[in-house]
């Protein structure tokens, strides 16, 4: 008899555990996959702080801005994708032209590049699926949920550094993106790429089908914060982190402060990269150059310039290795690579950091994927001679055209 009520003790407390998370909120985690509910996503996202959730809200902002393109008049938009690197110079350069709306995270078009354009005959909404931190397994993701066949760009410009490949201070491919944007129908789809153990196929299931278990990290954050604060109640004297005091992102004034926080950073980002997650990003990007040549993208892979700072911080052969997979592996896509990197010209004083565009480094990148937009509606193959520029007005370089010269190399 006793074992008969514990027995039935023992189901009715699952009964209610699994009636508990059902109420709660299943199923979790990118729903269908497809941000959809724009409004209900914002007020969920912001009900938080943390990095992950600011990302999320990026997102959801970006597809909005997505959406929202007039295409009935002026056709399908440019999209650019990356991470900060892509954000800072489109909203540096904004900022400096006086059109200055919202912070760089929630700053999803460039009305630079758009004014630019305009200059040289293309009428295009310009919109910024970029996020920060984002890896190619991110950009990957972006492209199969907002750029379907149903609203495809004019033409997409990816930025991409050796970070998206080997940040040593990432855990892996399940990001704040991921878990936006990746829902169970697309099981089939992420297994093997995203999911390859047996221990991230059930975490992957548990996390959208176990509300508490999906929080877990969340009440995790929380516990420790409220721990952090009794314990600054009792010990006034407890040093903590005044994050009151720090600088916001791109907003930094004193040039060999931000400089040298930033070496610091990305010493600790490159800090024995992670070459496992190296393999799996570069899988990432294959099937990103295969889903845009299925889905009839039109595609620039572009190598991010970064400072030489930057550079030297990266292992010996790490940034070759790095260059070697974007050449390989475009190449076989048949996808033009921009090497702004080493061909673009950019100095030391065109960075706000060394790896971010300031507003002077970023009118230089604008002028440029100008030029490589404009050469590619004139059915000009892409060259190196496009980043060249008229370096006193910063703009692209006229470049004359011969009668029937369409569909050749400069």
């Amino acid at each position: 008899m006793g074992t008969a009520k514990k027995f039935s003790s023992g189901c009715t407390a699952a009964l209610a555990f699994m009636a508990l998370n059902v109420s709660l909120g299943v199923p979790l985690g990118g729903e269908s996959g497809v941000i959809t509910n724009l409004s209900a996503a914002k007020s969920k996202a912001s009900a938080g702080a943390d990095l992950g959730d600011q990302i999320q809200r990026n997102l959801i902002e970006a597809k909005e801005a997505l959406d929202q393109t007039p295409r009935h008049i002026i056709g399908s938009p440019v999209v650019l994708l990356g991470s900060s690197l892509v954000m800072s110079p489109l909203w540096a350069v904004d900022v400096k032209r006086g059109h200055f709306g919202k912070d760089v995270n929630m700053h999803h078009r460039s009305i630079g590049l758009r004014e630019d354009l305009s200059k040289v005959g293309i009428q295009k909404d310009v919109v910024s699926l970029a996020t920060p931190g984002q890896f190619v397994s991110d950009a990957y993701l972006a492209v199969d949920k907002c750029l379907t066949e149903k609203a495809p760009p004019e033409i997409l410009i990816y930025g991409i550094a050796p970070r998206d490949f080997i940040d040593n201070t990432a855990s892996g491919l399940v990001t704040s993106v991921f878990n936006k944007l990746v829902g169970l129908g697309d099981m089939s789809k992420i297994d093997g790429l995203f999911l390859e153990t047996f221990d991230e196929k059930v975490n992957f299931m548990l996390e959208r089908t176990v509300f508490l278990y999906h929080k877990r990290g969340r009440y995790k954050i929380k516990t420790a914060e409220t721990a952090e604060r009794i314990a600054s109640r009792l010990d006034p004297f407890l040093e903590k982190e005044e994050s009151k005091n720090l600088t916001p992102f791109l907003m930094g004034t004193n040039r060999d402060e931000v400089w040298k926080t930033s070496l610091k950073e990305y010493s600790k980002r490159y800090k024995e990269p992670n070459e496992p997650l190296f393999a799996k990003q570069k899988k990432c990007l294959q099937a990103l150059l295969n889903l845009c040549r299925q889905r009839n993208i039109k595609l620039y892979v572009v190598a991010m310039p970064i400072s030489t700072a930057n550079r030297q911080l990266l292992p010996p052969g790490l940034y070759d290795k790095y260059m070697a997979t974007l050449q390989e592996e475009t190449a076989k896509a048949g996808v033009p690579l921009v090497d702004m990197a080493d061909q673009g010209g950019y100095q030391d004083d065109d960075f706000y950091d060394t790896v971010h565009l300031n507003h002077k480094g970023g009118q230089r990148f604008i002028s440029q994927v100008t030029s490589i937009i404009k050469a590619d509606k004139d059915d000009i193959a892409y060259s190196p001679a496009l980043l060249k520029l008229d370096e006193k007005a910063v703009k692209p370089v006229q470049i004359a055209i011969p009668a029937g010269a369409k569909g050749k190399t400069l």
